[in-house]
């Protein structure tokens, strides 16, 4: 176990180092965009448990946006679960969407948001008839940025006859703060983890209210990027997800597999104890109504230092032993998770939009970090990744990056989760994918981490792309079409002989040589 453990901080520094010295992007997320449609006169309106509420048409699609799920996480109520919200008279608005959970502005100062945001989205094709099967999308934005408006999603709940759920749900302390203080007010000592048990919410009332929007409620397949995928992973093995959905869908979601390890609670708390000393709040007779009492912007200031200095990313959800009970992989491989089918996959340049950015580096400094962290794996690791095979060192760095963060960790996860449901595997890779959300890259992203999102909704501008990625995008939703309608969307993963479908412009086909492109059984054989 001692060696084992070394060798997950040695090869994790590693990737530390280069994501340190490529200045890795926290704010992972693409904005989906699409045009403003007319607004047609008659308004639809549907019935939801806690009152009616009434949308718009634009085009094709009925929207209902802003519909509120719980009951808003403000005052008394910041840092508990979600608890329900008061039924409402008379029809409510839904004709725009609600409040961002607050956030740091993305490349600009300040935050935007309110703590007032627990609300989703939902698409249906107009007119909607009923029983049509649903996704739910949970956002990415390594859990400190994002909503689910980011994400208009028409043109995929028209083509692909679906209704197609956006949420919200709480980022950053505010959604993934562990703290002594606020466990002790809590019954069952529940502490982080809010934005998961937002989630289930959002979940509850998708169960409840879809039928009213034309949705299937025992046809829910729950779909995410990053951190949202991240959060399916997680809601496979939470107790308080079972029943809530039937099938899923993990992009570029690296939730278990090589050198992965989710914070604990205790890991955790010690971080709490940071903030609250932070806030001035760790000296305080009520520390739970001292960080209560904070403003907004000030929680979301409040970063302990050493946390950035490390570049790690401060929030993110824990195994707090009873809304993720395990450490995923254990869950996984013994069984002990919600048990649905997956697609899981990942894009073939996963690790370049962390590493495109930075000031460059040179093949000496590229090597003097690999060699004083990797031990002695750094010669290893430099023969797979020689500089002077990529045009810079810095794609040398990407390619690492995106091999031991993303693209081993996902086929592992596939691995495990065949030995018990189906799973469907497949990779992105158009090398010319289109980079509307990312200005300035210092070298072409190819299939960059997020860029499948704007295929998968049917957004890419039509101005900027081939027929070829136009019909790549259409078969990609009609895929996703067919796993969440309950069909098979293409052949099985195999963990004997995988076959992982390679989504490419005109070259759509099985791949075989997957794990040898991306170097894992190197990163196998170090973990």
């Amino acid at each position: 176990m001692g060696p084992r453990k070394n060798h997950h901080h040695r090869i994790t520094a590693f990737a530390d180092v280069i994501s340190t010295l490529a200045g890795a992007i926290f704010f992972i997320t693409i904005f989906v965009s699409a045009a403003p449609a007319r607004c047609d006169s008659a308004l639809p309106v549907a019935k939801t448990g806690l009152g009616e509420v009434h949308g718009v048409v634009r085009g094709n699609v009925r929207e209902f946006l802003g519909i509120p799920y719980a009951a808003p996480p403000v005052g008394a109520l910041r840092w508990q679960p979600p608890k329900p919200h008061e039924a409402w008279t008379g029809i409510l608005d839904t004709s725009h969407p609600g409040h961002d959970c607050p956030q740091m502005r993305f490349l600009h100062r300040g935050m935007e948001g309110s703590e007032d945001c627990l609300y989703l989205n939902v698409y249906s094709p107009d007119p909607t008839p009923e029983a049509l099967p649903v996704m739910v999308w949970i956002h990415g934005g390594t859990f400190v940025a994002g909503a689910g408006a980011w994400f208009p999603a028409r043109n995929l709940a028209a083509r692909g006859r679906l209704v197609v759920v956006t949420i919200n749900y709480r980022l950053g302390a505010l959604g993934f703060l562990a703290n002594r203080s606020l466990d002790a007010s809590e019954p069952q000592r529940i502490s982080s983890n809010y934005g998961l048990l937002d989630q289930q919410a959002a979940l509850r009332w998708v169960r409840e209210s879809i039928a009213a929007f034309g949705g299937d409620p025992h046809r829910v397949t729950i779909a995410g990027e990053s951190a949202g995928a991240i959060s399916i992973g997680l809601q496979l093995v939470s107790p308080g997800a079972a029943g809530l959905f039937d099938r899923g869908i993990i992009e570029s979601g690296p939730f278990l597999g090589p050198l992965h390890h989710t914070r604990t609670l205790a890991e955790a708390e010690e971080r709490g104890d940071r903030f609250a000393a932070k806030l001035g709040c760790d000296k305080a007779a009520d520390v739970a109504k001292c960080l209560r009492a904070k403003t907004t912007e000030e929680v979301l200031n409040a970063i302990p230092a050493h946390l950035l200095e490390a570049g790690e990313l401060p929030w993110a959800p824990i195994v707090d032993g009873h809304v993720i009970p395990q450490q995923p992989a254990e869950a996984i491989a013994a069984g002990h998770f919600n048990k649905a089918p997956i697609i899981n996959g990942s894009n073939r340049d996963e690790g370049t939009l962390f590493t495109a950015f930075s000031k460059p580096i040179t093949a000496e400094q590229y090597q003097r970090a690999v060699n004083a962290q990797a031990g002695k794996y750094a010669g290893t690791l430099l023969a797979a990744y020689p500089a002077s095979a990529y045009p810079s060192p810095a794609q040398a760095a990407a390619a690492a990056l995106g091999d031991i963060n993303f693209s081993c960790r996902v086929v592992k996860a596939s691995e495990m989760l065949s030995a018990s449901v189906p799973v469907y595997e497949y990779e992105f890779d158009d090398p010319e994918a289109p980079n509307l959300s990312y200005p300035g890259a210092r070298f072409p992203l190819g299939a960059y981490h997020s860029a499948e999102i704007q295929y998968v909704f049917g957004s890419l501008e039509p101005r900027s792309v081939s027929k070829a990625q136009r019909d790549l995008s259409d078969r990609m939703i009609d895929y996703w079409t067919d796993f969440i309608s309950f069909r098979e969307p293409w052949q099985r993963f195999d963990a004997s002989a995988p076959k992982i479908l390679s989504l490419a412009p005109d070259a759509i086909g099985y791949e075989s040589d997957y794990r040898k492109a991306h170097h894992c059984a190197l990163w196998d054989s170090i973990r």
